[in-house]
């Protein structure tokens, strides 16, 4: 004849029970965070290769302002060059005049 459980035993039985669900709950939602903490790395890698991707094309984009300004410049240089060149011929025809100018005086 087997002996009836005590009525503190039953509520053992379900409080290790309830724990145990609770346990599992627990060991699913960690896995389900996990899951996300993964997925959420795996966006931060992501974002940080467009990242990097983005800085070489602003570096690309600082070398071709770079080149731009360096062919302005040089396209000022050769600009400057005939304006040079114009001046001296002024100057040239100024001082042409004079002479003939002087020729002239020494003729009458």
């Amino acid at each position: 004849m087997e002996l009836p459980l005590p009525e503190n035993q039953g509520f053992d039985y379900w409080l290790r029970k309830s724990c145990s669900k609770l346990v599992d709950e627990s060991l699913i939602l960690m896995d389900e965070s996990l899951i996300l903490v993964d997925e959420s790395l795996i966006l931060v890698d992501e974002s940080l290769i467009l990242a990097g991707e983005s800085l070489i094309l602003a570096g690309e984009s600082l070398i071709l302002v770079d080149e731009s300004l360096i062919l302005a410049g040089e396209s000022l240089i050769l600009v400057g060059e005939p304006l040079i060149l114009a001046r001296e011929s002024l100057i040239l025809v100024r001082e042409s005049l004079i002479l003939v100018s002087e020729c002239l005086g020494l003729i009458e």
